[in-house]
């Protein structure tokens, strides 16, 4: 997907989501904000924040989560566009999510707790609630694997 934020911009794109009323959703999100921000994180509502951006997570069938770094956060944000069009290219494969932004690799996660997982659900664009922003997307496409 191609998206574009406002300087104060705050969205996502939701993934294996489930659908709550009033069109909210629930799971996880790659996370996008107009200053960069949160740029090439995956946030889950349960549990926060899942990976960091230069981040290789795994969540264990116990639930813990182990952390490797891969990259500085700041250099991998230098590939971001603020207020200009970028690309998200999201790839899930099992329990596999991995972002990258315009080409970079952001952060890879696998979640393998079997109590908090999700394998399927909805993709959703996500409007943050707060002040007036502008959020645009283009260009989404799907592809199975």
């Amino acid at each position: 997907a191609e998206f574009r934020l406002s300087a104060d911009g705050n969205s996502g794109i939701q993934l294996r989501s489930q659908t709550r009323p009033q069109w909210d959703t629930y799971g996880y999100q790659a996370d996008m904000s107009g200053d960069g921000a949160l740029v090439g994180f995956v946030y889950e509502h349960k549990r926060g924040l899942i990976a960091g951006r230069g981040e290789r997570v795994t969540i264990g069938t116990d639930g813990m989560r182990q952390a490797t770094k891969f990259a500085e956060p700041a250099e991998l944000l230098a590939s971001y566009r603020k207020e200009a069009w970028n690309t998200y290219r999201i790839v899930c494969r099992g329990p596999e999510i991995t972002l990258f932004v315009n080409g970079t690799l952001m952060c890879q996660f696998s979640d393998r707790d079997p109590a908090a997982a999700a394998s399927g659900g909805i993709i959703a664009l996500q409007m943050h609630p707060g002040p007036p922003m502008k959020i645009e997307f283009r260009n989404l496409r799907l592809k199975t694997l």
